[in-house]
């Protein structure tokens, strides 16, 4: 009788120690879940801040014609990203798991008129503006 409680604690205590194992993995996979989502998120907004900035400076040129090659990150966070601009909104959407950032740009569509999109698979942008047209390729 002796040799099995010792059996009996040994498999308890074996059995507690694979559920601490199982806590703690589970714990650290979801911070970095968290963190990957917040990683990415501020990668987009950094992106659409950046790409943003440099469309209001080109709509800041006094010429009608001008045009600027941006260079952008290919990926974020292991992902690819479109960037799209119409007359009211300016998005960076990433592929796969469609995390967003947008920015409303209606008050500079009075007097400009914005289109365009691309990929970030290139690694550039080149933004253009045609008179009052600003279109991003």
């Amino acid at each position: 009788m002796k040799g099995q409680s010792i059996i009996f604690e040994e498999v308890l205590l074996f059995g507690i120690s694979v559920a601490i194992f199982i806590v703690a993995f589970t714990i650290f996979q979801m911070y970095q879940m968290n963190f990957s989502s917040n990683s990415l998120s501020d990668h987009t907004r950094s992106v659409r801040d950046m790409v943003l900035g440099h469309v209001v400076e080109l709509t800041r040129i006094g010429d009608l014609n001008a045009s600027l090659t941006l260079r952008i990150p290919r990926e974020m966070s292991g992902e690819y990203y479109h960037i799209y601009i119409n007359n009211t909104n300016f998005w960076v959407i990433t592929d796969e798991t469609k995390t967003t950032a947008s920015y409303s740009i209606e008050s500079m569509s009075s007097t400009y008129s914005f289109s365009g999109e691309t990929a970030s698979r290139m690694g550039e942008i080149i933004i253009y503006k045609r008179g009052y047209n600003i279109i991003i390729d």
